[in-house]
């Protein structure tokens, strides 16, 4: 019979990572430690009895998540281990890093807390 490895811990999709963090980083806010908002792209319909809306999102590219810390802003982009920034995200990434702000690449919520230390 084979042996179970007890070290393996079966890798989080993107989306239960970027819950994990709005988790984190709302229980942060609460705190008052920062202040922190999920960012989502693309177009959405609000629908309201009868009528529906069109909502506009943020810009295809933008970070998951900002964070307002210390007077720094911080954009955090979640990917799982072997994800990649699309062409998007990367000129997202160049915008904000010119403007000062830090963009960060977390693949792990343990990583998030580490930095946010």
């Amino acid at each position: 019979m084979a042996k179970l490895n007890s070290n393996y811990k079966p890798e989080l999709t993107e989306a239960q990572l970027k819950r994990q963090v709005e988790d984190f980083l709302a229980f942060g806010v609460n705190q008052g430690r920062w202040y922190a908002d999920r960012l989502n792209s693309g177009e959405f319909i609000e629908v309201r009895g009868k009528t529906r809306r069109r909502i506009k999102g943020c810009r295809k590219g933008t970070a998951d998540f900002f964070v307002l810390r210390n007077s720094r802003t911080t954009f955090i982009e979640t990917k799982r281990k072997q994800g990649r920034i699309s062409p998007e995200q990367r000129a997202f990434r160049i915008l904000v890093e010119i403007q000062g702000a830090d963009y960060l690449i977390i693949r792990s919520l343990e990583e998030l807390i580490e930095i946010l230390k």
